[in-house]
């Protein structure tokens, strides 16, 4: 891997999000078993928090209730490149954000649009960052064999040692 600081791969995470217009968003239910589904993420804020629209009837809200531990994976095709967010989710139901966070498209599955209760909105604070990019190179040696790794440390990215 090149000489990157977690700035240059902080921006590689950001074009690998933004390139993907799905997200593979992972949770733990009873007895550990994980539950991947496929969800369209909005665009992600500057320090990566990441806003999803949901039911608050959905299995993924039930499984936040027992672990609000959560993993969401994008991929870049173009670049051949991948990042993973591991992060903690919470349930919001304020109204200024359900109607910030709402996509028209939605009114079929939600009538009444962002008011409607049975609209809820996920937020996930990521807290650690695993990634690859075989175009930008970044990845550590041996090639491609594991990702780099970025640990948030209160609102500071820092490269896990031994990861370079």
């Amino acid at each position: 891997m090149e000489s990157y600081t977690p700035i240059d791969l902080l921006s590689i995470v950001k074009k690998t999000m933004k390139a993907a217009e799905y997200c593979f968003f992972v949770t733990r239910g009873e007895g550990g078993e994980s539950h991947v589904r496929l969800m369209q993420p909005y665009e992600p804020e500057q320090d990566l928090t990441v806003w999803f629209g949901a039911s608050p009837r959905s299995r993924k809200v039930k499984e936040l209730a027992i672990s609000n531990k959560v993993s969401l994976a994008f991929i870049n095709p173009q670049s051949q490149g991948y990042a993973t967010l591991y992060g903690t989710a919470e349930v919001i139901t304020n109204i200024k954000l359900k109607r910030q966070y709402w996509r028209a498209y939605w009114s079929d599955i939600f009538p009444g649009g962002p008011d409607n209760p049975d609209y809820i909105l996920i937020k996930v604070t990521p807290y650690k960052i695993e990634l690859m990019d075989f175009a930008q190179q970044a990845l550590p040696q041996p090639y491609g064999l594991k990702p780099a790794v970025l640990i948030r440390d209160s609102e500071v990215w820092k490269l896990v040692p031994g990861e370079e």
